[in-house]
């Protein structure tokens, strides 16, 4: 089938003002388009194509580029000015061309192929679902299941974390969760009266994921926990080594193995770390004198990629700690909107890395090259 509407192509590349780095514009609409939260890939047809969201004609719509042509195909069709709160999570099943969405609160699965949209599960009555992370079977989307706390708490995350203290006090009964993205009957998978957030299935391991304590780090009791739906208990990862430790931002590495996580400690600056899914072989290493890095990436140990400030980092792994951080590309943006925030994720190959960026007034999608030697790019001042 083809696309509801195609765009040619707005990609433009230019010279970083900093790093001399090849940057490529992908999107130029007057509208917000943005990949989603760095955890989720989006590519698929061979790594040809990549997911995005965009906020074109005055609706919110899933979109599709062809990196190599820069054609822009749409996806969905909801209509100008419609009302459905949509959450596209850009997270393609890796056994089959489909990808799943929220529209108000039904969970639907969407051919990439035939762009044939079905209805797959819908939350239950007095709880909110965030789901549509596949795991690596292709046979289970996961998410997490939320008690309802609109009536009582106002709460705005995506506009700087308006009401995270009051949700993180709430103690809301949250409850892992998975989908048969076949049949969409749904299984409970852990259950607990504290804020459960970004569940992340293994890339590799079907029965593997990590969830997190959700609010803000310091407040926690603990970040990031390991499921084994194997086994159904989960595990800590990483548990606070001192008081006023704040750990997060966790995500797998391309082997499916291990676990990438930032550590900011209260007197010595900031630390990247990785450990194995079974709480084995934790290595952290010095990154920065201050706590700064924001979101990070990597695919292993060795270079991880940053966009705190106003600027894409590079930081190396020299064997014992990690080199200052090098300027790949300056993105000039805002953190205010969190679906505008930069995001940076290396493609599977390391040699380009995908951002969002606003300084143009409208979030736009760039990829920077990475230069062989990241020892050239000038060091962050």
């Amino acid at each position: 089938m083809k696309p509801y509407k195609t765009y040619p192509s707005e990609k433009r590349s230019y010279k970083d003002r900093i790093s001399g780095a090849t940057v490529t514009q992908l999107t130029g609409y007057l509208g917000h388009s943005y990949h989603t939260y760095f955890t989720n890939s989006g590519w698929y047809d061979g790594n040809q194509r990549l997911l995005f969201t965009s906020d074109r004609e005055n609706v919110t719509n899933l979109f599709s580029i062809h990196i190599g042509s820069g054609e822009i195909s749409q996806l969905t069709c909801f209509e100008p000015g419609s009302r459905q709160k949509v959450h596209f999570t850009n997270d393609v099943n890796p056994k089959r061309p489909e990808v799943y969405y929220s529209a108000g609160r039904e969970v639907r699965a969407l051919n990439l192929e035939t762009l044939e949209t079905r209805p797959l599960y819908t939350p239950p009555e007095g709880f909110n679902a965030s789901c549509g992370l596949v795991g690596a079977d292709g046979q289970y989307i996961y998410g997490v299941l939320m008690e309802d706390l609109s009536g009582r708490i106002y709460a705005d995350l995506t506009a700087s974390y308006i009401g995270m203290r009051e949700i993180f006090e709430a103690k809301p009964d949250c409850r892992v969760f998975r989908v048969n993205v076949d049949t969409g009957e749904a299984e409970t998978l852990w259950q607990e009266n504290c804020w459960i957030g970004h569940v992340n299935p293994s890339p590799t391991q079907p029965n593997l994921l990590t969830f997190c304590h959700e609010g803000n780090w310091e407040m926690v009791d603990h970040r990031i926990w390991l499921l084994d739906t194997e086994k159904g208990t989960p595990v800590k990862i990483r548990e606070r080594a001192e008081k006023g430790e704040k750990i997060g931002h966790e995500y797998w590495y391309a082997d499916g193995l291990r676990v990438g996580y930032q550590v900011h400690k209260p007197n010595d600056g900031s630390y990247f770390g990785v450990v194995n899914y079974d709480g084995t072989g934790m290595q952290e290493a010095k990154c920065v004198p201050l706590p700064s890095p924001d979101h990070v990436h990597s695919n292993d140990f060795h270079l991880i990629v940053s966009d705190s400030g106003k600027s894409i980092k590079l930081y190396r792994y020299n064997g014992s700690s990690f080199d200052n951080a090098r300027v790949l590309a300056m993105h000039d943006g805002s953190f205010f909107f969190g679906s505008h925030h930069p995001h940076p994720r290396f493609t599977a190959d390391g040699k380009q890395v995908l951002y969002n960026s606003n300084v143009s007034g409208y979030c736009n999608l760039y990829m920077v090259e990475v230069p062989e030697d990241v020892s050239a790019l000038p060091q962050v001042q």
